[in-house]
């Protein structure tokens, strides 16, 4: 796991998801804030995930490629990581060269849009706080995750 420190990654980064998936941040519930042009499913989040479901997502993630993905928190610190990595669930550590707490998001969104996404940018898994709602896309990641809905307990909308 590295937190993505170059800027202009960063900015790449965001101004892709802005202009691919039309990310739109909004406490209004009429605004979607994600469009894809992908095969996409979004599911509701019937409840907070437990250790046991981060494990079951990553586990996903793991099956679908042994390749590093971001990992993203809108207007926080953003990481390179591969799921084989078994980051422990809220994960956080002081980074003493600025001063900061950094925190590793969980897949579960609890508080900001957090993103998942191969950095081929053919699947992910996007969250929306405020909706308790998740966008997973591309084909395999979507299988994974309607083999995993009871589990995970979530709906699809």
């Amino acid at each position: 796991m590295k937190v993505i420190l170059d800027e202009k990654l960063y900015d790449e980064i965001w101004n892709r998801i802005e202009k691919e998936y039309k990310f739109y941040p909004s406490v209004n519930k009429k605004i979607k804030p994600f469009e894809f042009d992908i095969e996409n499913v979004c599911y509701q989040l019937n409840s907070y995930w437990s250790i046991e479901q981060e494990k079951i997502v990553n586990d996903i993630f793991k099956k679908i490629s042994n390749d590093d993905i971001y990992a993203l928190e809108w207007q926080s610190d953003c990481f390179e990581y591969n799921p084989n990595e078994n980051i422990e669930f809220g994960y956080h550590y002081y980074d003493k060269d600025r001063e900061v707490e950094v925190y590793f998001p969980s897949y579960y969104p609890n508080g900001d849009y957090y993103m998942f996404l191969s950095k081929d940018w053919s699947y992910g898994m996007f969250g929306h706080p405020w909706r308790k709602e998740i966008y997973i896309f591309g084909e395999k990641i979507i299988n994974e995750f309607k083999d995993k809905e009871k589990e995970l307990n979530i709906t699809k909308l």
